[in-house]
């Protein structure tokens, strides 16, 4: 597998010979992770999965940009952790492991075989990966890119560098997926009743599971901008509770932003996440999510079912109908469903 990548990477620089603007970055494959430290990915190991280092670095200085790791695939890559080493965002945001750990065990144990996932694409193949779910997105879709401004005259060479990185050698067109994305994305950012039966007309009658993560608001304000107006500030470590408290007030009453919530995965800072106007919190994907000074009645057609971190799962009822088993099975691995702790 890592010969077959080291292919693609290669083949990604007869690509950029033919691009007006050279690509300002590079993938590099490193080591693979031991079994000894993979940590939380352990069970891939013991499954014959590997893990691997890699960099993102810049052309043609070579400086650091970003550290991840990846599970190697016969699909491609899948992206385990992503450290920027530049300002976050960039390129990616992803969520903290010992989340994704967390939940991905729950869903494996209690997600029906006749049920399908409905998850950002990144989570998704994550969550396949780990928990052999069913899930509507499973290939690398590449959106968005959290891409520097300055660097806008390399889109072309930028979306080549993605192709050859995390796509497989013999991958299906993503662009079906692609498509089928943006309508799921469209219903987290329509009204809620509309967003409802968006995501009812993609399940297609099927049981479904719904994740989504604080993190996906600052995805779909990148992607839609004029629909979601997102924000968000690192805070560092909340070792003074009371003094964080402060600070995160003081930044939401600076901008006067009416709607926001917190999170903070392992070894990172907390964040806290803001929409920047009232119509924002009247989407579907900020409805649904645990956010202060928002609307906090519940969704018709969405069952909170879990929660964890910054995750929270819901099961989208099928037109007209009632509980579900998926529901049950999940509601008992959650029973009582914690609560999240904010400042």
């Amino acid at each position: 597998m890592a010969t077959g990548l080291a292919l693609m990477i290669a083949g990604s620089i007869v690509l950029w010979q033919h691009l007006s603007a050279p690509p300002p970055y590079s993938y590099t494959l490193g080591d693979a992770v031991a079994s000894a430290e993979m940590g939380g990915w352990a069970a891939l190991g013991e499954r014959q999965v590997t893990v691997r280092r890699a960099s993102v670095r810049a052309s043609p200085s070579d400086t650091l940009l970003a550290d991840l790791e990846v599970a190697e695939t016969a699909a491609g890559p899948v992206l385990l952790q992503w450290k920027s080493r530049v300002d976050d965002p960039f390129l990616a945001i992803t969520v903290a492991p010992d989340d994704v750990l967390a939940l991905a065990s729950v869903l494996k144990r209690h997600v029906p075989p006749d049920a399908t996932v409905l998850a950002w694409w990144d989570s998704s193949r994550q969550f396949k990966l780990l928990s052999a779910v069913d899930v509507a997105f499973d290939q690398h879709l590449g959106m968005p890119l959290f891409v520097p401004a300055r660097w806008n005259a390399s889109r072309g060479g930028i979306e080549a560098v993605e192709r050859a990185f995390w796509l497989g050698a013999d991958h299906a067109d993503p662009a079906p997926q692609q498509e089928r994305f943006r309508r799921f994305a469209d219903a987290l950012l329509a009204p809620e009743e509309e967003g409802i039966a968006a995501l009812q007309a993609l399940a297609g009658g099927k049981t479904t599971v719904l994740v989504l993560h604080l993190r996906d608001l600052i995805l779909l304000g990148q992607l839609a901008p004029k629909k979601m107006g997102v924000a968000f500030q690192d805070f560092g470590a909340m070792g003074d509770v009371h003094g964080m408290v402060r600070r995160v007030h003081a930044w939401l009453d600076q901008h006067r932003y009416p709607t926001y919530g917190v999170w903070q995965g392992k070894d990172q800072p907390l964040r806290a996440i803001a929409l920047t106007d009232a119509p924002s919190g009247k989407t579907l994907a900020a409805r649904l999510l645990p956010l202060m000074g928002n609307d906090q009645h519940d969704v018709a057609g969405a069952t909170l079912v879990y929660r964890v971190g910054g995750f929270s799962v819901f099961e989208i009822a099928p037109p007209q109908a009632t509980a579900a088993p998926a529901a049950d099975a999940l509601k008992s691995a959650a029973a009582p469903l914690p609560e999240e702790p904010r400042p």
